[in-house]
């Protein structure tokens, strides 16, 4: 039976590869995120504001704080909306949130009130509805050894998207002359156009397809990871341990990350001996303006290669590889006082950062399935947004009272180490079968659909008599 969702009729693509509608679905994930990346370029904004007699100091940093805390706390009912109704409505509906709240954010510049619905609320929710969507949609198209690739890929984009965003605003408002309502106005259209076409081709694969599986050499283990992974509800997975403690690793983890690359102008400043009127300022000079954009490039490189190396190595040791990686770090981060060094520590932690953003939506999908992957990741998601709030804060405070971040970095490094426990404790987990959604395609089905190496094709199977044969090739 066809899902609800689905486009199209069975899929009758080349044994061994993947349709070219699901390269098509990929690239558009990867693009649509890239075109929604306004709520990081906050700073650009907020510079303009500035100049705003309406805008007192405390509120400059509302409009980014409500952006993503409505981002993490919707995602859950994006993802719900997509596992029912499929992706491309969702999608088209978070695009015109984006595109739309931009716009109307450039009419309302002079009455913040109006100006946290139409950033905070309306783009924050747009935000939830676009990025629920690619990763699951495009996850279903390719064999589930590739989990971790396509989710890398996807959320590679909503790395980079501030890497043009922020140069066209900054272009308009700097060079062109243009004012912020304008500006905003520009931007808004320009994510329309962008992302309204990439959400038209947002679609789940047709019913009864089955992703072909990559060639394997005899003999070779099949991780779990590389398996169908039955799905569950939500329900079923927020009544597990692993969910909790996914959810637990996301706060914690990311929350060293969320630390530095929240604070990366500061902490260079404030760890380089006199600082801009040091010895070493003018290098502080050259590097501060430059350390933004590099950290989106190695943010996005982390998510790439995390979930890439995720499909290698798996999702646990690939986990405790980061984990070691950022542990190092935060402790030798105490000990750099140059601008160069200090720039380099950040990257570092950015690239991590990137990498849980990949590997952890790959994680859900190896525990949970697909069917309800919207919602499960929803609610892991929580812990991200429990980062924003942990990290930055942790950073601040410890700055303000002892006027260094090196309490901040021990800090983190607690919390890091309790994350890394958690990863420890990770196990698969076992569902009875009346809990089971979907149930994982039989090795013998699976079989069928492997390239064929023999000269003769073997003839497919009718849909009718499957079972039966089915269960006549195990008894024998």
């Amino acid at each position: 039976m066809t899902s609800p969702h689905a486009t199209g009729t069975a899929s009758t693509s080349t044994p061994g590869r993947v349709p070219r509608r699901g390269y098509v679905v990929l690239l558009a994930g990867l693009l649509s995120n890239f075109s929604v990346g306004i709520l990081y370029t906050w700073s650009n904004i907020r510079d303009a504001l500035e100049g705003y007699e309406q805008w007192a100091v405390s509120q400059l940093t509302l409009p980014f704080s409500i952006g993503g805390l409505t981002f993490a706390l919707l995602l859950i009912v994006a993802g719900a909306l997509q596992d029912r109704y499929g992706p491309r409505p969702v999608m088209v509906a978070g695009i015109l949130m984006v595109g739309g709240g931009t716009i109307l954010s450039g009419l309302a510049t002079r009455t913040p009130g109006l100006f946290f619905v139409t950033f905070g609320v309306v783009v924050g929710a747009g935000l939830a509805f676009v990025y629920a969507c690619p990763r699951p949609a495009a996850m279903k198209w390719f064999d589930p050894s590739r989990k971790g690739m396509i989710n890398g890929l996807v959320v590679t984009g909503f790395g980079l998207g501030a890497l043009w965003l922020g140069p066209t605003q900054l272009l308009l408002l700097d060079t062109f002359g243009y004012s912020l309502e304008r500006t905003l106005i520009i931007l808004g259209l320009m994510i329309l156009a962008i992302g309204l076409p990439c959400a038209a081709v947002m679609v789940d694969p047709p019913g009864g397809y089955v992703p072909p599986q990559p060639v394997r050499e005899a003999g070779t283990p099949v991780r779990d990871s590389q398996r169908h992974a039955p799905s569950v509800s939500l329900r079923s997975a927020v009544r597990t341990p692993q969910a909790w403690m996914l959810l637990g690793i996301y706060a914690l983890y990311c929350s060293a990350g969320a630390m530095v690359i929240g604070s990366v102008g500061s902490i260079m400043s404030t760890q380089t001996p006199g600082g801009l009127d040091g010895a070493l300022g003018p290098r502080l000079v050259v590097l501060l303006p430059l350390a933004v954009p590099i950290l989106a490039l190695t943010n996005a490189l982390g998510r790439t290669s995390g979930g890439i190396g995720s499909d290698y190595l798996g999702r646990k040791r690939t986990f405790v590889v980061m984990h070691v990686v950022l542990l190092a770090n935060m402790f030798l981060l105490q000990f750099w006082t140059t601008p160069l060094l200090i720039l380099i520590g950040a990257l570092i932690a950015g690239a991590c950062y990137g990498a849980a953003l990949a590997v952890t939506p790959s994680i859900v999908a190896d525990y949970f399935g697909l069917k309800a992957y919207g919602a499960n990741y929803g609610f892991v998601f929580y812990g991200w947004g429990i980062s924003l709030l942990l990290g930055p804060q942790i950073g601040s405070s410890v700055l303000a009272a002892t006027g260094s971040y090196i309490g901040a970095y021990y800090a983190a490094i607690g919390l890091l180490s309790v994350s890394l426990l958690l990863v420890t404790l990770l196990r698969q987990p076992r569902f009875a079968d009346e809990k089971i959604l979907d149930a994982p395609i039989p090795v013998a089905v699976a079989a069928q659909l492997e390239p064929q190496l023999e000269p003769e094709p073997k003839p497919a199977l009718d849909p009718e008599r499957q079972p039966v044969e089915v269960a006549v090739s195990a008894a024998r």
